[in-house]
């Protein structure tokens, strides 16, 4: 890896076990469609935790990281970039300084939530169950939700 300015307060990086990252693992497995890129994720270590950062490759074009604080940011961010699998490393800052910034990798994605899944490499099924529950149910006005039955 290129050294530059910043690289003294970089994140440690360590090659992350399935027990130290078990949740963030299952999560992506569960959505990857190809799980094979957790061989190449990468371990962060930011306050005593581990954060898994899963590269892009094949159909994953890119993704993210969500820190607590600006300095979080900036020590991931020195941490990834110029690292295999982490192409165009870049701040997601928050209005509020103290509230979940990212740290984002590849192309910008899209706005569109079933593009940003396929962006993110996640399967059909994964994309499908998300959008699934960020529907709201439709409502008539002035009547309750229950089912239409016969007086």
């Amino acid at each position: 890896m290129p050294r530059f300015p910043l690289a003294h307060i970089a994140a440690p990086l360590c090659r992350p076990s399935p027990e130290e990252c078990a949740e963030d693992y299952t999560w992506f497995r569960e959505r990857l469609a190809d799980p094979n890129l957790l061989d190449d994720a990468v371990g962060v270590k930011v306050d005593g935790a581990v954060l898994l950062a899963v590269p892009a490759g094949g159909s994953r074009h890119g993704g993210y990281l969500s820190v607590g604080t600006v300095a979080d940011a900036v020590r991931v961010w020195a941490a990834l970039r110029g690292r295999p699998g982490f192409p165009r490393v870049r701040f997601g800052l928050s209005v509020h300084r103290d509230t979940c910034h990212t740290v984002d990798w590849g192309p910008v994605p899209p706005r569109d939530d079933a593009e940003r899944g396929r962006h993110f490499g996640y399967t059909p099924s994964a994309i499908d169950t998300f959008l699934f529950s960020r529907r709201v149910p439709r409502r008539r006005a002035g009547r309750c939700n229950w089912p239409e039955t016969d007086p």
